[in-house]
């Protein structure tokens, strides 16, 4: 394989008069910083790179190039800016690449459901489910001699007067009396707000009394006295009477009592402000501390209802957002970030944050609350106390639920625990427990749908993800009883390897010792492209269908950015044909049909491609290769990339293509099998129909599969035959015109591949204008002294203080940031130009002496020993 002329000085001592040359071309260790410069180019450079006149001569027309000439001097934020982007530091710099030349795949977040209103279950019917809807049919004794009995009242002689309804009467009044006047509203429903009032009054009197410790006689009579009230139609007083029976520290039926009236109260949107005038959800906490969800599951089960209601408003308009964002991103191009508009510095931010704190959202003061008495603590102990009974017997009935409410209820806690470090450490303790509840509800698919999810929202955190990749692969192992059966896979089931798919994809594009970890796990593996297959042999009958691949795929583009686990994967069995038959079907879909999930796919498939191939640039050296892998495939592969950029109309979708083949081109029988369906053509397509347009990453991507094409002998002649050359010197002029350090290197290094055979440099020389105008721009910009400022300036601007401080900007940052691009472009950019010029002087001196003889076995020497 060809590679890039090894970097040195420009003071060292040039080669002598017979060179062994060798072809340009990006290699593995220069690519990502390649990359990354031309995503800071491409944001800078929006004017076209070449003036009208040079756009005459290919016989194009101008779409709005400025033939500016020479570009403007940099000021000082702009060199700080570009140096900040060269050694990676941008602050608006997304990190997309990884080392090694792959780069990592971004999805949208799984698409949720949205429920018509608040159920516990939604449309899900789980045999022996408490209900949604409920009569409280107790509130009783705890230990009654006889159901309902109360206690008779202390006291003798005359009955002592009822109080009025003067408030300030109430503290004076005994228990007793209290009671009494609850029950003269006994059996009450509809009410007066004067009522209400008069209520709420006697229960909070009530409340501070019981919080005081009063005598345990009177548990049973207080609660007799509540009884009548829970018919009411009024949330607040359902709210007040839930107070008192939960600050008496009832167990058993009175607390599942108690629970079910605050979510009576909790399962209507417009109440959820009530929860914010007293300590009910505190209480709430505290009650379910002496409940098991084992032995009191029902009143775990509306708690951790009224928990998941009173916290989870705003989590399906988050999902939402999310997916808006990321569709408008889709079509621009941009699937990795979010559009803030004015993007803060992360600094600037965190200053303004604790200058201005953000004020919270009513769901995230809930969940403050929740935090702070200790809410997660709880649900992490219940939900061990529930593993632990599964890994002995099969979950079933009331603790099975139980399980589905609380995984949802800390679901709801993960999708507002954002700047509240407190909840998600509490979170982050919890990702193991959760992990082990999906691995007991293996064969009960609502309930692990739900656990699953929970994960999934806690893998977008990074503190809970750090926890996460340690259990890599044991994730990948609840993809197992995904692979049993055949037939369509239901929603439920396709919901699941969704979320597992993005927990997945979230964790491997974080760790690297989690991808190494996974693709060793022959289980996993196997489980992985069992459900690939099976996904790809059915036709995508729902939207669920699509985002299940897309995740799925994502976990191979992610994974493979390891290279150990890069190159392996490139000899596994069926992916290869997986990733080929998805390629040709979505794209052909797409020529039909345009739509979001189905470009998602693509570009997904796209990502996983780039990696790969990354890393197939040698033969395989094992053999035979496994059926259906890559490496059996790249024949076919090359082919249908060719076919497939053939028919694209959609220029992100072209920016995917060229970085996958610039990748796969690496590979000697890639480059000619591609060239042979008719790639060398369409890429100096691309080129032509981008040399004054707007797409910057396309340009620089197609000249890079350029470098790898022209590598092979058998391809400059046709280049030239296509006006290649006349091609590049007019993308070379439209560069240096503009400044662009980067683009001009790799046109320099597509130039100096096509001047390695000796035919093609004798026809150029010949002709003259070419090599010409090439050379007189590389020794006009090669020029040191063009860039900097001279004396005559500097002392002009000696009494400039905004240019004095300027220069002190600069100097101070680094005085060497700014022209590390250009130093790339200098290395280069000389060889080319001794190239050019012993060129030209091989053509007068040896023109009668067999030139093209000594050119060719240069050529055929150097070639041979690079392949």
């Amino acid at each position: 394989m060809s590679l890039l002329l090894r970097r040195r000085s420009r003071s060292e001592t040039r080669p002598q008069a017979n060179p062994v040359e060798k072809t340009k071309q990006p290699d593995s260790d220069k690519l990502d910083k390649q990359q990354q410069q031309a995503n800071h180019h491409q944001m800078r450079h929006h004017q076209p790179h070449a003036s009208e006149q040079n756009l005459n001569k290919l016989g194009l027309v101008s779409s709005g190039s400025s033939g500016n000439g020479m570009g403007r001097r940099k000021t000082s934020a702009e060199l700080i800016s570009e140096a900040k982007m060269f050694l990676g530091e941008s602050v608006n710099a997304v990190p997309l690449m990884a080392t090694g030349g792959a780069r990592l795949v971004s999805t949208r977040r799984p698409i949720t459901p949205r429920e018509s209103g608040r159920v516990l279950y939604g449309k899900v019917a789980l045999a022996g489910r408490p209900p949604s809807a409920f009569s409280m049919r107790y509130l009783q004794n705890e230990k009654p001699s006889t159901p309902r009995q109360l206690p008779a009242l202390s006291g003798s002689g005359p009955a002592t007067p009822m109080p009025t309804r003067n408030g300030a009467l109430l503290c004076q009044s005994s228990t007793e009396t209290l009671i009494e006047l609850l029950k003269q509203h006994s059996g009450l429903k509809d009410c007066s707000d004067e009522t209400v009032q008069h209520i709420n009054a006697i229960l909070q009197e009530l409340y501070t009394r019981v919080r005081k410790q009063e005598r345990n006689y009177k548990r049973g009579f207080i609660l007799g006295g509540l009884y009548g009230l829970v018919e009411c139609s009024s949330p607040r007083v359902l709210l007040a009477v839930a107070r008192v029976v939960l600050a008496l520290r009832v167990t058993g039926s009175n607390l599942t009592g108690a629970c079910k009236l605050i979510f009576k109260v909790a399962r209507h949107e417009q109440h959820d402000a009530l929860f914010h005038e007293h300590d009910v959800l505190e209480l709430l906490i505290d009650g379910l501390g002496h409940a098991s969800p084992l032995d009191e599951p029902e009143a775990c089960i509306y708690a951790y209802g009224c928990i998941r209601f009173l916290t989870a408003s705003s989590a399906q308009e988050r999902d939402d957002a999310l997916n808006r964002n990321w569709i408008g991103l889709e079509s621009s191009g941009e699937s990795h970030s979010l559009p803030i508009p004015a993007p803060m510095p992360p600094a600037l931010s965190a200053i303004s944050t604790s200058l201005c704190p953000r004020k919270l959202t009513g769901q995230q003061t809930l969940v403050s609350r929740l935090a702070r008495h200790g809410a997660v603590e709880l649900m992490i102990l219940h939900l061990q106390m529930l593993n632990e009974a599964g890994a002995t017997k099969r979950l079933q009935g009331p603790p099975l639920h139980t399980l589905y409410q609380l995984s949802a209820a800390m679901r709801a806690l993960a999708d507002v625990s954002q700047q509240q470090q407190r909840l998600q450490l509490q979170l982050q303790l919890a990702c193991p427990h959760l992990i082990r509840a999906a691995e007991v509800s293996m064969g009960e698919m609502e309930v692990q749908a739900n656990v699953v999810r929970t994960l999934s929202v806690l893998s977008e955190d990074s503190d809970c993800c750090e926890t996460l990749h340690n259990y890599a692969a044991r994730i990948g192992l609840l993809l197992g009883p995904s692979c049993a059966g055949g037939g369509q896979c239901s929603e439920r089931l396709l919901a699941v390897l969704s979320r597992l798919g993005y927990m997945l994809g979230n964790i491997l594009a974080k760790h690297e010792t989690a991808r190494i970890q996974y693709f060793h796990n022959d289980v996993a593996m196997e489980y992985l492209l069992n459900i690939l297959e099976q996904l790809n042999e059915r036709s995508p009958s729902s939207v669920a269908h699509l985002d299940a691949q897309i995740k799925l795929i994502r976990v191979v583009a992610n994974m493979s950015v390891n290279p150990e686990v890069g190159a392996g994967l490139g000899n596994v069995r069926s992916l290869g044909a997986v990733l080929l038959k998805l390629l040709s079907k979505t794209s052909e879909e797409l020529t039909k049909k345009k739509s979001p999930e189905q470009q998602e796919l693509l570009h997904a498939t796209l990502g996983a491609l780039h990696n790969l191939c990354f890393y197939q640039d040698k033969q395989a050296a094992v053999q035979p290769l496994a059926k259906g892998s890559l490496q059996s495939l790249i024949d076919d592969l090359s082919a249908s990339l060719a076919k497939v950029l053939g028919n694209c109309q959609t220029s992100v979708t072209k920016v995917e293509l060229a970085r996958v083949l610039g990748n796969l081109t690496r590979n000697e029988q890639a480059r000619r099998c591609f060239c042979a369906a008719g790639g060398l053509p369409l890429m100096v397509q691309q080129l032509t129909k981008q040399a004054a347009g707007q797409d910057y990453e396309l340009r620089t991507c197609a000249i890079g599969v350029l470098v790898n094409l022209l590598g092979d002998g058998e391809q400059r002649g046709p280049f030239l035959q296509l006006r290649g050359a006349e091609l590049l010197s007019l993308l070379l002029r439209g560069s240096l015109e503009q400044e662009d350090w980067f683009l001009a290197n790799i046109v320099c290094q597509a130039l100096w591949n096509l001047l390695i055979d000796g035919h093609c440099a004798a026809n150029l020389c010949q002709s003259g204008h070419i090599l010409d105008e090439v050379s007189d721009l590389l020794a006009d910009y090669l020029d040191e002294d063009r860039l900097s400022p001279g004396d005559d300036d500097n002392d002009n601007d000696e009494d400039d203080p905004e240019r004095e401080s300027e220069n002190l900007d600069v100097t101070e940052t680094d005085p060497e940031a700014h022209d590390a691009l250009w130093e790339d472009f200098a290395l280069v950019a000389t060889d080319l130009l001794e190239r050019i010029q012993n060129n030209f002087d091989r053509q007068q001196q040896s023109q009668a002496l067999l030139p093209q003889n000594a050119d060719n076995e240069d050529d055929n020497d150097v070639f041979i020993e690079e392949m």
